[in-house]
């Protein structure tokens, strides 16, 4: 039955290609088999490390009946969410519209057409109060197939365009906009200082005060926001922003959804103390992460201890990265680039799936450990006694019941408070033997998918991260890293001067999909942090970063048929047509408001406000983009009062453009001069021009321009002789 799912790259699809049911992977030719047989489209969208989609594929997808009937009734989609942004986005959307609410594994049923008619999540195999059982949910879209077609095709027809416009209004918010008319006043500085008061004012009242992040559970890392407030606080330290970062990332940092035994962050936590999380490890997580806690590592308004513990966090995900996810030269993988996910679940010997359990310790392993590592039975007591993690059981949590914890239950690890020095070393010292017990258990499982957006994120965060610590080691790994996804990922024209990005690969094999938007800004972002790091030669990152940059805006913006007509910008090429006909005719638009990565139109406002700043190095980009920043960002002042989670990574764009789009040079100085300047590049966001040849030499006086860029001032200052001088000099 799965022979469709078994020739195919996805490691989620080949999970179920042992499924009875006559799964067909997303394809053109699915709907038109649907046409041909008159029958509804069951779509199931899903990703290989989440723990519901397992559960609902042993529960219904390897159920004999189950897939008799969608077999007779349906034909059966299954789609990597990973793979298929674009499509997942879409579907989402409609999940959320009829139902209030969405998650994964999403279940969509569909006219041969896409349309929905009918959607939901997950289904249990047994009605539970008022959610009905799978294969109720069946039957009913089938008796409403076969008994009400007109009224079926009348409400998916209005669910398509009601879709379809609301995709549209959501994208003219930043991106329709008139061709020529880069002026946008709320950008001056005060009328943008307002935007930005009143965005950090409702994050204020956001915050929960209590065990810090952002609103109620399930708590995910606002890792676009964290981007913004990090960089705005570094300009700004005794401003809110910074402490509004601090707080959360201290708050995260020592609870259980960040691996206290070898680093990485899960996905997200189910309850407001973050002391339990949903166990899967994702790459776009940990990628944006990264760069965020070596920021604060050397933050101005942290303090020396939240910098010595930053600094550790970063490393450990590092160490993680390249220990758990860096695919090497042997197995399924691309070797030398970064897997997208690690498992929720352990399965054991006899196929049984168990959420977490690689990660769990009780306070007896505990205190075993750290005897094992020499330390007496009262010292291994206060170990033990230091941890306030929780069993893995959701439900038992949300109750608000008392938890029976006994020193043999399994549980998180997880810190109520930040440890003391002391307290450190102590733990510092039984990681070892923690990590030894752990690697005998049995590993959640690896998507070996390469994504190009989340490598090129890991790229960049690598990048500023060695340019943070002036590590040349880590900056030569993170060069490598780019090397081989632009290697397997980018299509680059004979010319040189436009380059196209692949979303996936497997084994080195890229994917047949062009990338979506994000996935070329992000590419481009990676190599203009290679360039401003000094990265081998640095205007060959930049230029890689220009040819990336040329294709996208060629491709994912749309231009009006006449002079003054207004542009739009796509998130996805849609080769195959299927979404435009699932949004009734509408364009896979691109929406400006960022989920767990920042939005695709985000992420090209962040580099052509790059590209935009490295203008003044000669060659290496056009004279005049064909877009600038302040055009797509006209949501800015509309969401950030608003809902300022959604729109942090815009904000971090729009506040440097704001700036005037600053740029370092570097006119002369010492190696150590130029690192210095590389590193506040890192810390405040500003790019770092190519340093020619020549320019550095033993004894040679620091003499550094910055050179504003914006719609206000396009000039190089004096030189000065200082990067706070440098500094002094920007809005």
């Amino acid at each position: 039955m799965g022979q469709r799912l078994a020739q195919t790259q996805s490691a989620y699809l080949r999970q179920h290609a042992g499924n009875p049911v006559d799964w067909w992977p997303w394809s053109a030719e699915a709907f038109a088999e649907a046409r041909r047989r008159d029958v509804p489209v069951f779509i199931s969208i899903g990703y290989a490390a989440c723990h519901w989609c397992h559960v609902m594929a042993g529960e219904s997808f390897e159920d004999p009946e189950i897939a008799r009937l969608l077999g007779e009734r349906f034909v059966a989609v299954k789609v990597d969410r990973e793979e298929h942004p674009d499509v997942d986005d879409a579907y989402m959307a409609a999940v959320q519209a009829m139902t209030g609410q969405g998650g994964w594994p999403m279940s969509i049923f569909t006219t041969g057409s896409g349309q929905v008619f009918h959607a939901g999540t997950y289904f249990p195999p047994r009605r539970r109060s008022q959610v009905p059982s799978f294969t109720e949910v069946l039957d009913a879209v089938h008796t409403a197939w076969t008994q009400r077609r007109e009224e079926v095709e009348r409400s998916a027809a209005q669910i398509a365009a009601s879709l379809g416009a609301q995709r549209r209004q959501q994208a003219e918010i930043a991106t329709v906009v008139e061709a020529g008319s880069a002026e946008s006043p709320w950008l001056a500085a005060e009328p943008f200082r307002r935007v930005l008061d009143q965005a950090l004012e409702a994050l204020a009242q956001q915050e929960d005060t209590v065990h810090g992040g952002f609103g109620a559970a399930p708590k995910f890392p606002p890792s676009p926001l964290l981007g913004f407030l990090l960089e705005e606080g570094a300009h700004r330290p005794d401003g809110p922003a910074a402490g509004l970062a601090i707080r959360t990332m201290e708050a995260m940092g020592r609870s259980a959804l960040f691996d206290q035994v070898e680093g990485g962050f899960a996905r997200y936590a189910t309850d407001r103390a973050w002391s339990l999380p949903h166990f899967e490890k994702m790459l776009y997580d940990n990628a944006q992460l990264i760069g965020h806690y070596a920021r604060l590592s050397v933050h101005p308004a942290a303090g020396e201890e939240q910098r010595d513990d930053a600094e550790r966090i970063a490393r450990r995900s590092i160490s993680w990265l390249r220990q758990r996810l860096l695919l090497g030269p042997e197995g399924e993988g691309s070797p030398g680039l970064l897997a997208s996910s690690l498992d929720a679940d352990t399965v054991d010997e006899d196929g049984t799936h168990h959420e977490g359990a690689t990660y769990l310790f009780s306070d007896a392993e505990v205190r075993e450990a750290a005897e094992a590592e020499g330390w007496g039975l009262m010292r291994a007591t206060l170990i033990a006694e230091m941890n306030r993690g929780v069993p893995a059981d959701e439900h038992a949590l949300a109750s608000g019941a008392p938890l029976n914890i006994t020193e043999h239950t399994p549980r998180t690890l997880h810190f109520d408070a930040p440890l003391s020095p002391a307290e450190r070393t102590l733990w510092e010292k039984v990681l070892p033997e923690l990590r030894r017990r752990r690697a005998a258990r049995p590993q959640p499982a690896r998507d070996e998918k390469v994504v190009a957006a989340w490598n090129a994120q890991a790229v960049a965060s690598l990048a500023q991260a060695a340019a943070l610590w002036e590590d040349a080691d880590l900056l030569e790994e993170a060069e490598q890293l780019g090397r081989r996804l632009w290697a397997v990922h980018v299509e680059e024209e004979p010319s040189g001067r436009s380059a196209a990005v692949y979303r996936t690969s497997y084994g080195g094999v890229r994917g047949d999909r062009l990338g979506t938007l994000s996935d070329h800004a992000q590419v481009v972002n990676a190599c203009f942090a290679l360039s401003s790091a000094g990265a081998g030669e640095a205007a060959g990152w930049a230029r890689r970063g220009a040819a990336v940059l040329d294709f996208t805006l060629d491709h994912f913006v749309r231009h009006g048929g006449e002079e003054g007509a207004p542009l739009s910008l796509l998130e996805s090429l849609d080769e195959d047509g299927l979404l435009t006909q699932a949004q009734h005719g509408g364009d896979a638009q691109a929406s400006p408001f960022d989920g767990p990565e920042p939005s695709g139109v985000a992420a090209l406002a962040q580099v052509i406000q790059t590209a935009e700043a490295l203008q003044t190095a000669e060659g290496l980009l056009p004279a005049e983009l064909p877009v600038r920043a302040a055009e797509i960002l006209n949501h800015v002042p509309f969401a950030a009062p608003k809902a300022p989670q959604l729109v942090g990574a815009s904000m971090l764009a729009a506040a440097r453009a704001a700036r005037q789009s600053p740029a370092f040079w570097v006119l002369s100085g010492t190696e150590q001069d130029v690192a210095e300047v590389r590193r506040a590049g890192a810390l405040y966001g500003i790019p770092v021009e190519p340093v020619p040849d020549g320019v550095v030499g033993e004894g040679e006086r620091l003499r550094l321009s910055v050179c504003l860029n914006g719609q206000e001032s396009m000039v190089c200052l004096p030189p000065v002789g200082s990067v706070q001088e440098a500094l002094e000099k920007l809005v």
